[in-house]
C-alpha cells in the first residue's frame, strides 16, 4: 500500500493512481482528470457569454455585472486545471487554478449582495437594514476575505516554500473560509427574514417569488460549498477530500455550474426594475416611483455601523418613509432631510 504524505503539505516518494493515493512528483497530489476541466471551462464560458448578453439585454449592469465576471474567473482556473493536468510538477499552474477557483464562488455571492440590495430597494418597507448598506458592508466583509484568500492560497500550493509557510497559508485560508462562512450565513439570514416578511405581507408576486426563489437556492448552493472547503483545508493536503478529485468535481465545479445557469434561466433583470427609485406598492401589484432610500449619514458612519443600528434604535429612519406618504409629503420630507444632513446619493445599487 502506497505511503501517505506526512501531516504536513510536504510531498511523499511513492507512485499512486487517480483515485486518491499520491502520484510521484505531482503537485496536485494525484494525476488531475484531463478531460473534465476542459468542459466545465466550456460551460462556464458559455454561461458567462449569457449572461454579458442578458445584463446588456436588460440593461442591468448595476445589479449583474458581477455574474459574468465570476464566470469568467471559474473558466480562467479551469483551463489553468487542464493545462495543469498535463504539467503535473508545474507549481505556478496550480497556484493560478487555485487562487482563480476560490475567487470565483465570492463573487457569485457578490452578485447575490446586490440583487438582495435591489430587492430591499423595491420592497423598501419590508427592508430589515438599508438596501443599499446589503453591497457596501458585505462586499467589504469579501474584499478582505479574497485578500486573505488569495495570499494564503498562493503560499499554501507554493512548493517551493518550506512546509511550515506553506501551513501559514493553509491556516490563512481557513481562517479567511470561516469567516466568509459566517458573513455569508448572516446575509443568508437576511434574505430569509425579507422573503418571511414579503409572504406575511402579501406582496410576494410572480417576479418576487422568482428572484427570492433564486436568491435563495444559489446562496443555499454557495454555502455548500463554503462548507466543503472548509472540511477540505482543515483536513489538509493529505485529507480524504483533498486527495480524492470526484469530491472537487462535485462540491466545487458542479455546485458553481449551478449558481451560474440558474442565474441564467431566471436572470435578475427579467424581474427587477432598472432603478432603484422604483418601487412595489403594498397592494403587491402597482410600481411606484418615489425618491428612493437614501443614506444620510457620512460614508464613515457606515463603515463604523454598517447596519445603522443607531437609527433603527432612534427610529430616525422612518424620516424616510414615503412609502407611506403621497408624493407632495414625501417631496417636503425629501427637501427637510437635504437641508438638515446635506446632499446624498440614493443610487446606492
Amino acid at each position: 500500500m502506497p505511503k501517505r504524505p506526512s501531516p504536513t503539505f510536504d510531498i511523499a516518494k511513492e507512485p499512486g493512481d487517480q483515485m486518491g493515493n499520491y502520484i510521484d512528483g505531482s503537485v496536485w497530489y494525484y494525476a488531475p482528470n484531463e478531460v473534465a476541466p476542459i468542459m466545465f471551462a466550456a460551460l462556464f464560458f458559455i454561461s458567462g457569454v449569457i449572461h454579458i448578453i442578458q445584463t446588456w439585454h436588460y440593461k442591468s449592469w448595476k445589479t449583474t455585472f458581477l455574474m459574468p465576471l465570476a464566470s469568467l474567473l471559474m473558466m480562467a482556473g479551469f483551463i489553468a486545471r487542464e493545462v495543469g493536468a498535463y504539467n503535473i510538477q508545474d507549481v505556478g499552474l496550480l497556484i493560478i487554478s487555485t487562487v482563480m477557483l476560490l475567487s470565483g464562488p465570492p463573487v457569485f455571492a457578490g452578485a447575490n449582495y446586490f440583487l438582495l440590495g435591489r430587492a430591499l430597494y423595491y420592497i423598501p418597507y419590508l427592508s430589515p437594514i438599508h438596501p443599499g448598506r446589503v453591497v457596501t458592508t458585505f462586499v467589504g466583509f469579501d474584499l478582505i476575505i479574497e485578500t486573505l484568500i488569495g495570499t494564503g492560497a498562493s503560499r499554501m500550493v507554493n512548493f517551493n516554500l518550506s512546509a511550515k509557510d506553506r501551513n501559514v497559508g493553509a491556516d490563512l485560508v481557513k481562517s479567511a473560509l470561516i469567516l466568509q462562512a459566517v458573513s455569508f450565513a448572516f446575509f443568508v439570514s437576511i434574505a430569509v427574514a425579507f422573503h418571511l416578511r414579503a409572504q406575511r405581507a402579501g406582496v410576494m408576486n410572480k417576479k418576487m417569488r422568482a428572484v427570492l426563489t433564486t436568491l435563495c437556492v444559489s446562496s443555499a448552493l454557495i454555502f455548500v460549498r463554503c462548507i466543503y472547503r472548509i472540511v477540505e483545508f482543515f483536513e489538509g493536503y493529505t485529507g480524504t477530500l483533498y486527495s480524492h478529485e470526484s469530491y472537487f468535481w462535485v462540491f466545487e465545479a458542479s455546485l458553481m455550474l449551478l449558481v451560474s445557469v440558474l442565474f441564467n434561466f431566471w436572470h435578475p433583470g427579467r424581474f427587477l426594475p432598472r432603478s432603484n427609485k422604483i418601487y412595489l406598492s403594498k397592494d403587491g401589484i402597482t410600481e411606484l416611483r418615489g425618491p428612493g432610500w437614501a443614506d444620510r449619514w457620512h460614508w464613515l458612519v457606515s463603515v463604523f455601523d454598517p447596519f445603522d443600528l443607531y437609527g433603527i434604535f432612534t427610529g430616525r429612519d422612518k424620516r424616510q418613509d414615503f412609502w407611506n406618504q403621497d408624493p407632495a409629503q414625501y417631496e417636503k420630507r425629501a427637501a427637510q432631510t437635504l437641508f438638515i444632513f446635506g446632499s446624498s446619493n440614493p443610487e446606492h445599487v
